[in-house]
């Protein structure tokens, strides 16, 4: 199992999301390098009339990182994967997105505590998602609007520029992918007798 699990006295599964431990120290470092080696591979496909923002199908990454393995996999996995991507790709280090996505993942990672990391089912799919979709506007919203503060950008330079089209893509990108990795963990996990 991804998380800590304990049996309570009713044969029921606790799951403790917020264990640290050689698995998820792995799954961070994985996660991490994938998110910033598939970013980095992405980082080129820019969207027209948006401010250094890239359409990202990498940013599933940090979403099923955290929704599978906790918050804190998730955290570190959209952090330090945002921040390998960027640095790689030649942008340098933005704080605040680098932020903003380790807030991305923390926020859907928080999954485990309606799912107990069991995606078998059609309703947990669907919490995963939901959860995604608030990491994202969350995530992102963070990001974008401390460019008010960064860059001196107005309010409605920061949406326009930033916050819609970053958000959009990341939502369209995020909620078409996951279900797609959830349903392949499941199956893997079937298959090694781990289901």
């Amino acid at each position: 199992m991804a998380v800590s699990e304990k049996s309570t006295g009713r044969g029921l599964l606790s799951t403790n999301i917020w264990a640290v431990g050689v698995r998820q120290i792995v799954y961070m470092a994985l996660g991490a390098a994938l998110y910033g080696g598939l970013s980095w591979a992405t980082n080129a496909l820019q969207l027209p009339s948006a401010g250094n923002v890239s359409l990202r199908p990498a940013i599933v990454i940090p979403l099923f990182f955290g929704t599978v393995f906790g918050p804190w996999v998730g955290l570190f996995t959209g952090g330090i994967g945002n921040l390998l991507g960027d640095y790689v790709s030649g942008y340098g280090v933005f704080w605040n997105w680098d932020v903003g996505n380790a807030l991305l993942g923390f926020i859907a990672g928080l999954t485990l505590l309606r799912t107990g990391g069991r995606y078998t089912s059609t309703r947990n799919i669907i919490i995963a998602e939901v959860f995604s979709a608030v990491a994202i506007i969350i995530g992102i919203g963070f990001a974008s609007y401390t460019e008010i503060w960064l860059s001196k950008l107005s309010f409605i330079s920061a949406t326009v520029g930033y916050f819609v089209p970053a958000a959009l893509s990341d939502l369209i990108n995020g909620l078409i992918l996951l279900p797609i990795l959830l349903i392949a963990y499941n199956a893997a996990r079937a298959r090694s007798g781990r289901g």
